[in-house]
């Protein structure tokens, strides 16, 4: 679930710290019998990925050689994705509600940069059998990043600014709902209670909690301080019920695991430019047992055995 659908200038890159080096060098492999394959490539840019109940796949895009953004719905692995819905540039991030999917649009560098001040993007409320789509809210920040609580309400970040939007199950849209720098990939935990987001432009590369029922409460649940050099520029994030966090860490391309006592390691590499992941909630096709990670660089990759990794040690 990333920001920007331009290539940022190299001065820019480089003052964030953002090098795509050997900046994690020092973060250890996962230990167990986990693996990765790639089921596509040359996807087009993608952005977000969220599974369906029905073991399919749906991916915001923006599709190559196209300006605009696209839902698209894989039905099993190897089978060409099907256009969901297709909408204005700044493909953004994904969520459920009910049987219909919450789409981000307008996550861009234009909207981002000036999101906490004028809140421009949108938020979609998509009907997955026609396409057809009514318009949640459109003043949010950026919407790169999409959660939905089970109380209806909804959160939407912008990793260019320091302003968290929240949705209320009654569509009343509050900017600023809270304060974090730079938000990006987000995961409610297990109990409801906090949010966990990946700050983006943060070094040293930071996941923090946040307390949905006092927001000032944020603390850094994660911190890499002292295992990279650089930032890695950590973009979308998932869970799983047994307390751990999985984590893209785009300028590296790597998915990074964070156990329940807040260990770090790799689960995967070699993915150009990593944004989005998510287990699959299938029997068949895209399975629950798997954890499907996106990319810019237009691969989908699934990881067997994330679960089951854990530390080295």
């Amino acid at each position: 679930m990333r920001r920007f659908f331009v290539t940022l200038p190299l001065a820019l890159v480089l003052a964030a710290g953002l090098g795509a080096g050997s900046a994690s060098a020092e973060v250890l492999a996962c230990e167990g019998g986990y693996s990765q394959q790639t089921i596509y490539q040359d996807q087009g840019t993608l952005e977000a990925v969220i599974a369906g109940n029905s073991g399919r796949l749906f991916v915001s895009s923006r599709p190559t050689g196209e300006e605009g953004s696209a839902l698209l719905r894989y039905g099993s692995p190897g089978n060409d994705p099907t256009t969901v819905a297709e909408s204005e540039p700044g493909a953004g991030g994904l969520a459920w509600d009910g049987h219909r999917m919450l789409w981000g649009n307008g996550n861009n560098l234009a909207n981002g940069s000036v999101g906490d001040e004028t809140p421009m993007a949108r938020l979609l409320r998509v009907n997955l059998g026609n396409g057809n789509y009514s318009v949640v809210s459109d003043h949010l920040g950026m919407a790169n990043g999409v959660v939905r609580a089970d109380n209806g309400a909804i959160y939407a970040s912008n990793d260019f600014g320091s302003k968290l939007d929240r949705i209320s199950s009654r569509g009343v849209t509050k900017n600023g709902w809270a304060t974090l720098e730079s938000a990006n990939g987000m995961a409610i935990s297990r109990g409801g209670k906090y949010i966990f987001a990946n700050q983006t432009l943060v070094t040293p590369s930071t996941i923090s909690r946040i307390e949905i029922a006092n927001p000032t409460n944020v603390k850094t649940w994660v911190s890499a301080e002292g295992l990279v050099d650089s930032n890695v520029v950590l973009d979308g994030l998932t869970r799983d019920n047994h307390g751990s966090l999985y984590a893209a860490a785009w300028a590296t391309g790597e998915i990074w695991k964070i156990d329940s006592d807040r260990r770090i390691c790799v689960l995967a590499s070699g993915i150009e430019r990593p944004s989005s992941l998510d287990f699959g909630r299938g029997k068949k096709r895209f399975r629950s047992a798997r954890l499907f990670a996106v990319g810019f660089g237009g691969e989908i990759v699934q990881i067997m055995g994330a679960r089951q990794a854990t530390y080295p040690g």
